[in-house]
């Protein structure tokens, strides 16, 4: 064998080594991203544990005579844990699962039993801790919801399980009186670091103080309490009572839009004070929009310096 052949052979044995260790690797590079790949990222999100702030309620905002102006309403997320009930007593959880699925069915009237009955049933199969059933439920709802079939805690034999239901608790914050006194009462937007009004004004009273829960993250980027029990409560924050008078503030807005409509103003405001203290009782604000209809969309007697009076 001359030298020529002896070079191309070693070249040609070299060359289908890189070539079966290059298959070897795509080989593997797919199982692991085809054939394990949801096994390896539910492993992956399972390690990520972090301790995350739990929302405290805010503080109601009261006019002088002690009508509510502001209040936060808790409003739940209903999730399901489909194995709350151990896979050895899946005949209990067989008998079970119709009720709760023509329960849920008739209290929301949205699904129809059977979309529930397969949503409930996939969740088992999949054993899937944290389903979604429900968003933005009221808390009279979920009194009634805690009464349901595999909702509650059940004793079967001689164990006992706790109930499949997990609340996630969201404070909404509503105006009883709409839009009276809307921009003064104000609110707060701490995305984009936004606050208006006695809502912003007066944060550091009506906040509260933030808990702390541990949450783990599973598969899907979805973040789920690791205990039933939040670590460290919220503190919720404290009530303000404010000058003003809702009788008068209504007086002083209906005033004020029926003057402007007859004098087509473009903006206009009131503020109504009572002279011997000082307290402001009633402020108005309106400004016509592009369709013409007058709305409170910025503090005029605030942000603006202008004399009394009419102003062009």
């Amino acid at each position: 064998m001359n030298i020529r052949t002896t070079i191309l052979f070693r070249v040609y044995i070299a060359f289908g080594l890189i070539v079966l260790v290059a298959i070897a690797v795509f080989t593997k590079l797919f199982h692991l991203q085809y054939v394990d790949g949801d096994k390896w990222r539910a492993l992956s999100d399972s390690l990520s544990i972090q301790e995350r702030e739990v929302e405290a309620a805010r503080g109601n905002i009261y006019s002088n005579d002690g009508s509510l102006l502001a209040t936060s309403v808790p409003e739940y997320d209903l999730r399901f844990d489909a194995m709350a009930i151990p896979e050895e007593e899946n005949d209990y959880f067989n008998l079970k699962v119709d009720s709760l699925a023509i329960k849920l069915s008739g209290f929301f009237k949205d699904k129809s039993s059977r979309q529930y009955l397969t949503l409930l049933k996939q969740a088992r199969n999949k054993k899937q801790r944290y389903v979604l059933i429900k968003r933005a439920v009221s808390h009279q709802d979920l009194k009634v919801l805690k009464s349901f079939p595999l909702f509650k805690a059940v004793r079967v034999g001689k164990e006992r399980y706790p109930g499949g239901l997990i609340t996630e608790r969201q404070n909404k914050r509503i105006l009883p009186f709409v839009n009276l006194a809307a921009r003064t009462i104000g609110y707060k937007n701490v995305k984009e670091n936004i606050h208006v009004g006695l809502e912003g004004a007066y944060g550091e009273y009506i906040d509260g103080k933030s808990g702390k829960r541990l949450m783990q993250r599973i598969a899907g980027g979805v973040w789920i309490p690791v205990n039933r029990d939040i670590e460290v409560a919220p503190v919720d924050g404290a009530d303000i009572i404010s000058t003003i008078d809702i009788n008068m503030q209504d007086m002083a807005q209906r005033a004020l839009e029926k003057q402007m409509i007859a004098s087509n103003a473009d903006e206009g405001c009131v503020v109504m004070m009572e002279v011997k203290t000082g307290e402001v009782r009633a402020v108005a604000n309106f400004t016509k929009d592009k369709d013409g209809v007058y709305r409170e969309k910025m503090n005029i007697a605030i942000a603006q310096s202008a004399e009394p009076g009419f102003y062009v």
